[in-house]
């Protein structure tokens, strides 16, 4: 039943993006250059698409409707939805936040899978959320969109960095019907790469927009909190960083260094650690595979930790030292570009 239910998402996918590319160009649905976006041409705005649609078809039939899955797929729709506006109308902050909200409402209030325990950080025994569960959980499913929506600045990489997260979870998680929406939602992401990167043809490229990447990110945020919170728990909270920690590491990064300037925290700019590399001298695919192989490395110590069941206190403190070695490099970045 898998295998066959990733088989079809993978023909969907496919056929989507044949279908709506030029539906896009008549839509005004595209990506122009500017000064922040170096690429030639407009591309086609409907890589997300392509992932939901084909996600929707397979899950549809190949996993057994519950509220669970329902409402798993009412806020990807919603999504979808609010990043296709974004990409075709450029929407305001304020109200792009506002409406991811509210969808992460949708999730943590009518699943009542929330993040009820932080573990034990600090080694002095477990911290619970308590009355604030509901705030916490809806806070992190707007970081981890926002995480991913952020790293979708050159070709494959937000696609790449969900797809490590969605593999590192799916070697720890095991609920049969999530296990089923990783396969099916990781099997358009390869389709989608193979027209992002032009391995098919350059002619036929396409961008996931932020319907996609902020979609990936819902996704991946809800899949972490199941994983470490739900009654299927398979890992500590702490563990789960790991499965996401270039896209949430550089998203606090650079907010917080945005923050120290007196900038807005959601300014768009070119401080990003893909920006950092190609300004160092690597095109964008060796930028892609750079950072891909940094992720998959930090997914792999997020599964042996959990595997080793490691203390948590060890864990987070490890995680927070690498984000000071991080954010301590990229004050550096423009010594390094110099040189």
């Amino acid at each position: 039943m898998i295998d066959f239910s990733w088989i079809i998402a993978t023909i969907v996918c496919f056929t989507s993006v044949i279908i709506l590319r030029p539906v896009a160009v008549s839509w005004g649905l595209v990506d122009m250059p500017d000064n922040r976006k170096r690429h030639v041409g407009n591309i086609p705005l409907i890589g997300g698409l392509a992932i939901y649609i084909s996600t929707l078809t397979s899950v549809g039939l190949f996993v057994e409707s519950s509220l669970h899955v329902n409402l798993m797929l009412v806020s990807m729709s919603l999504m979808v939805f609010v990043g296709a506006l974004d990409d075709k109308y450029d929407l305001n902050a304020k109200l792009r936040l506002i409406a991811q909200v509210l969808i992460a409402s949708v999730l943590t209030f009518g699943t009542d899978v929330q993040i009820y325990s932080l573990g034990n950080i600090l080694g002095f025994g477990e911290i619970t959320t308590g009355p604030f569960s509901g705030v916490i959980t809806i806070l992190a499913i707007i970081a981890g969109i926002n995480a991913f929506n952020m790293t979708d600045g050159i070709d494959g990489l937000a696609g790449t960095l969900s797809l490590v997260s969605l593999l590192a979870i799916s070697v720890v998680i095991t609920d049969l019907k999530m296990q089923v929406l990783i396969g099916v939602v990781s099997s358009a992401l390869l389709v989608f790469l193979l027209f992002n990167l032009g391995i098919f043809s350059k002619k036929y490229k396409v961008f996931m927009g932020d319907a996609g990447s902020m979609m990936l990110g819902l996704v991946v945020s809800w899949l972490l909190i199941v994983v470490s919170q739900s009654e299927v728990a398979a890992v500590q909270p702490t563990n789960v960083l790991w499965f996401i920690a270039v896209p949430l590491i550089d998203m606090i990064a650079v907010m917080y260094r945005r923050v120290r300037k007196g900038e807005s925290p959601l300014k768009a700019d070119r401080e990003h650690l893909h920006h950092v590399f190609m300004d160092i001298g690597l095109n964008s695919r060796q930028a892609l595979w750079f950072i891909a192989s940094i992720s998959l490395m930090f997914a792999v110590i997020g599964i042996i930790i959990s595997e080793y069941n490691l203390p948590e206190s060890i864990t987070f403190i490890s995680y927070l030292f690498v984000f000071v070695i991080y954010n301590r490099l990229l004050s550096l970045r423009h010594k390094f570009i110099k040189k």
